[in-house]
């Protein structure tokens, strides 16, 4: 079930929220579990089985053996590796919805539990942690005790929900307005025969939009029920186009895998604190560990190395070079490195990136067919642009306390609903890009 279908919209949503706010505070988590595994139901028997299978089995492990062995954890994190592995990089079975979500939440779990930060230790907080069809699907990736700090006495105010409500309509507006019409420019600009330089240019800029708002709009409808439920989740995205340096960038970017990989491998390997070769090995196992979690192929190898070197050379090379340099140009200089990247993260073998490098800088600098497909989309990339750069926000900030601007927004945000479900009516169903990761 996709939060942009209207299945879950105008049946899922309002029936699981009408219970859940009627029921004491106490109960609340439970409708919230049995909502929870109908969610995920939807996806198919085999996936709901799959998923409920490694819960009893993480969870039972632990119970009969984590407690007489220590390294009983380590097996249990390798087994939850070996089993994500097996449906991720071999073709018996179809992929199954949010594995590599949900398996990093169960080692999250394991690992917390091995280092007894983990005083809860209840089945069903376990059970309502993996499943939370907040984030069962594409994350955020999270923490046990986050999530489940108040699980047992979910109190919502009506401002909170609220809140919650807005962002998941902001969400909303962010996969079907955006993200899904700069899908559609993005396959269009792909399908140009005759490359040139503009074509190719513009198939990344498009895609790095598109990319940006598909994830962003999830999130954005993951937090926002998240805290209609009153869940805290880990916020995943900080503007990272707007970064002035790499670094920056994975900081601002997919945030929740970032610090999982921070958490769980770049410090228990010793992080920063030993000499440099030592830092840069941890650096780079961090990095080819993120480009294998993405995929099978070898461009997704190459993307991590990429930018493991990268950021290997900005932490010791070039650090000082970029401090000086004016802010226009460290931007100038994430956005060259992103887009070169997306050329590794979406072409899927050598040949196709060897070809796609040589349709950029050996054709035509632009053709008739680049301008005609520009002039007829502008107004959707200068919208994107302009919502990457976070002008509305600023605009809506600055006028926040007046009465008379927020019934405007309230009535701007009921014309955007009609129009997106005009569009969720009249379109394709188009999964959210990081469901494939």
């Amino acid at each position: 079930m996709n939060f942009s279908s209207l299945l879950f919209i105008f049946f899922f949503l309002p029936i699981f929220y009408l219970l859940f706010i009627l029921l004491p505070k106490s109960k609340r988590y439970i409708v919230l579990i049995i909502f929870n595994l109908i969610f995920y139901l939807y996806s198919g028997i085999f996936n709901f089985c799959l998923l409920f299978f490694t819960i009893l089995f993480n969870y039972f492990y632990i119970k009969l053996l984590g407690k007489k062995y220590q390294r009983s954890y380590n097996v249990l994190v390798i087994i939850n590796i070996l089993f994500l592995s097996f449906f991720k990089y071999t073709n018996y079975f179809i992929f199954p919805l949010g594995i590599s979500f949900y398996t990093f939440n169960n080692i999250s779990y394991i690992l917390d539990r091995k280092h007894n930060k983990i005083k809860n230790q209840s089945f069903l907080d376990y059970l309502c942690y993996i499943t939370l069809f907040c984030n069962v699907l594409m994350g955020p990736i999270t923490r046990f005790n986050e999530v489940t700090k108040n699980i047992r006495n979910l109190d919502i105010s009506f401002e909170m929900g609220a809140k919650g409500f807005y962002r998941f309509l902001t969400g909303l507006f962010q996969k079907v307005l955006l993200a899904n019409n700069l899908s559609i420019l993005y396959n269009t600009f792909n399908s140009i025969t005759n490359k040139t330089f503009l074509s190719c240019l513009f198939v990344l800029i498009i895609y790095a939009l598109y990319l940006y708002f598909d994830f962003l709009g999830y999130t954005n409808m993951a937090l926002g029920l998240g805290k209609m439920c009153g869940i805290s989740l880990e916020e995943n995205f900080d503007n990272p186009y707007l970064a002035n340096s790499i670094s920056s960038f994975w900081r601002k970017w997919h945030i929740s895998l970032s610090n999982f990989f921070k958490e769980y491998v770049y410090f228990p390997l010793g992080g920063s604190k030993k000499n440099k070769l030592i830092t840069i090995r941890n650096l780079m196992v961090v990095w080819l560990l993120t480009g294998i979690w993405h995929g099978n192929t070898i461009n997704f190898l190459l993307w991590g190395l990429y930018y493991g070197i990268i950021i290997v050379l900005e932490k010791f090379v070039l650090n000082n070079f970029l401090e000086k340099l004016p802010k226009i140009f460290k931007h100038l200089y994430v956005i060259i490195i992103v887009l070169f990247g997306y050329i590794l993260f979406t072409q899927n073998s050598l040949n196709d990136i060897s070809l796609f490098i040589s349709n950029m800088f050996k054709g035509n600098l632009y053709n008739n067919e680049v301008i005609f497909y520009l002039k007829d989309n502008l107004f959707l990339i200068i919208l994107s642009l302009l919502m990457i750069l976070k002008l509305p926000e600023s605009i809506k900030n600055k006028i926040a306390n007046n009465k008379f601007i927020n019934i405007v927004i309230i009535i701007i945000y009921v014309c955007l609903f009609i129009i997106t479900v005009s569009f969720i009516l009249s379109g394709s169903f188009k999964p959210f890009l990081y469901n494939s990761f």
